[in-house]
């Protein structure tokens, strides 16, 4: 039989491809083989196309080091060869680490032939000649590729100087610009920027990345640079690219991995989408990680994904739905009760939940959302503002716990103080600014006239939110649930009312020793009532505020009862809680 050879290619670059370097080599390789009878493996070829032998990726991650693997594991026999054009192609590390790769290679049995010189390497064969002559070729080798290395730093540190003045550093940029003709600037391409505004409105206004792919393919917008469509992770990426703020982020290739390098360079392109926008998305986006997984249908089905928890139980509120029929709907159920776990929660049919919902809870402004055009816009301006701002919060907070990470790395520590202190006064700024703004939200509510609202006016944007024709119904639902999202800290669920706790704490007060015949006796008389028994749901927000609702079972317009406390209440400002009783009107401050 013929001693099999394996051919090892190895080139730096695409151009390097294009140049014919892999058809030269591998002909070479075949002819050697051919010559002495080898049995070539041409189905087997390792190749490392791009890969950089000069910090030894190709032994670390590449083909090289996959055959070397295989040569350890007896995979391959000791006898056969290895075939490359010369000893560069194998390493350009430093001597002692290229000589040890070298010395591997023989020492496992395996022939290295280098095609270059004739030569063939073996551990029995070698000899203080043959390893001085490997030495000063794979010493030249690393010499000329530290060379090269020295020149491109110089070259790239000079183009980050010149970018800072916001010269063009290469033509490449995002797939929404393109380098203008003179090559002193890049421009924007119309229709590819209005597409990356409209992935950015779409995630400020809640829409997700996988609807907004799906969208943009049913609508067959071309993408910019694949055949098989928009794909949610392409979406992601767009959002995640502060390009579209004009940024530059200048990255260096270190072990095979692509990092940042320096501060990024600002206005260094064109900005397509204003900073409010970009974290308005940011934010929409985090806070659908957090709460808003799962799939939403065609008309955003449920408002209140991941949001609501069950008042006895704190398992999660699920949508449910019961298909078409008598005894079908949609339905919003306990986890805990839905699995028989002890709940004694029962369903609320999902519409009479949502419209009780939205006609009661002031704090959710559907006015602006479902009829802009009906308001001055004031408010939802302002809301627009605080979003952009907790978005920009978070993303600074992200960024300290980035820089705190590099503490463990070893980084500079004047370096990480002075970032830290960056990012913190930043952040104080930030926080200011979130407190000013609502604080003229809030003055702002206490001017408008939403309590003049009829219930007829009322009912009709509820009906827009649940009724919009289209697409438009997915937008202005998924709007809405962003805005819940924004505002809610806690939000409970009680379908059959605060009978429940009662009685579970008249069963904690049976355990004490002490505690009346006569408590305990009013306390089963509390239980008994018929208005423990009435359904609601108690809504906590980000600031301080609190709405209890108790809606009507016959009418999901109309309530029974209404308890709101106000932010001093939980400042400890001495505010009230105000129960108010007024079934006949929608709203009441």
């Amino acid at each position: 039989m013929k001693p099999p050879a394996f051919s090892y290619l190895r080139m730096s670059t695409d151009p390097q491809v294009k140049g014919d370097s892999r058809r030269r080599q591998l002909e070479a390789s075949r002819a050697y083989a051919d010559a002495h009878g080898l049995d070539l493996a041409e189905s087997a070829e390792l190749e490392d196309i791009g890969v950089s032998a000069f910090r030894g990726d190709n032994v670390r991650e590449g083909s090289l080091g996959r055959f070397l693997e295989a040569v350890e594991a007896g995979r391959v026999k000791p006898g056969s060869y290895l075939i490359v054009e010369s000893l560069d192609r194998l390493s350009r590390e430093r001597i002692l680490r290229a000589q040890s790769l070298f010395m591997r290679i023989i020492l496992a049995g395996i022939n290295l032939v280098t095609l270059a010189d004739g030569r063939v390497y073996t551990a029995e064969t070698a000899d203080v000649s043959s390893l001085m002559y490997s030495l000063m070729i794979l010493g030249r080798a690393h010499e000329e590729s530290q060379t090269k290395s020295h020149r491109l730093s110089a070259a790239w540190h000079n183009k980050r100087a010149q970018a800072a003045g916001q010269k063009p550093m290469t033509k490449w940029c995002p797939a929404w610009l393109q380098l203008a003709p003179d090559r002193t600037g890049y421009i924007p391409i119309p229709e590819r920027v209005k597409i990356v505004e409209e992935i950015f409105q779409n995630s400020a206004s809640g829409v997700g990345i996988q609807k907004t792919a799906t969208r943009l393919n049913e609508a067959c917008v071309p993408t910019f640079n694949s055949p098989n469509g928009w794909h949610h992770t392409y979406v992601a990426k767009i959002l995640a690219n502060r390009a579209v703020l004009g940024e530059f982020q200048p990255h260096v290739r270190q072990n095979g991995r692509r990092v940042p390098k320096g501060e990024p360079i600002k206005g260094y392109f064109p900005a397509i989408v204003d900073e409010q926008l970009f974290y308005r998305a940011q934010l929409a986006k985090s806070q659908r990680k957090i709460s808003g997984r799962g799939r939403k249908g065609s008309e955003y089905s449920n408002l209140f994904s991941g949001l609501a928890k069950c008042a006895y139980c704190r398992s999660p509120i699920l949508f449910e739905n019961k298909g078409a029929g008598p005894k079908g709907g949609t339905y919003l159920i306990c986890d805990g009760a839905k699995r028989r776990l002890g709940c004694p929660s029962i369903r609320w049919r999902y519409k009479d939940f949502e419209t009780s919902f939205l006609a009661f809870v002031e704090e959710i402004d559907i006015a602006s959302i479902a009829n802009p055009p009906s308001r001055g816009g004031d408010r939802a301006r302002l809301e627009g503002e605080l979003n952009a701002l907790r978005g920009e919060l978070e993303a600074v907070s992200g960024l300290m716990e980035k820089t705190y990470a590099l503490l463990s790395e070893g980084g500079a520590l004047d370096f990480i103080r002075g970032k830290l202190d960056e990012h913190a006064r930043r952040k104080a700024d930030l926080e200011a600014a979130i407190q000013m703004k609502t604080s003229e939200r809030d003055e702002l509510d206490s001017r408008e006239t939403r309590h003049r609202q009829s219930k007829e006016e009322i009912a009709a944007l509820i009906d827009r939110i649940q009724r919009a024709g289209g697409d438009d119904l997915y937008v202005l639902r998924a709007q809405v649930a962003s805005q819940l999202k924004s505002l809610i800290e806690t939000f409970t669920i009680a379908s059959i009312g605060q009978a429940p706790q009662t009685r579970s704490r008249l069963d904690e007060l049976r355990q004490i020793d002490g505690v009346g015949e006569d408590i305990l006796a009013h306390i089963e008389q509390v239980a008994a009532r018929s208005d423990e028994s009435r359904r609601y749901f108690a809504l906590g927000f980000g600031d301080g505020r609190i709405r209890v609702v108790f809606p009507r079972h016959d009418d999901p317009f109309r309530y029974e009862q209404q308890i709101v406390a106000g932010q001093s209440l939980f400042e400890g400002e001495g505010g009230s809680i105000d129960v108010l009783h007024s079934p006949d009107r929608a709203r009441v401050i």
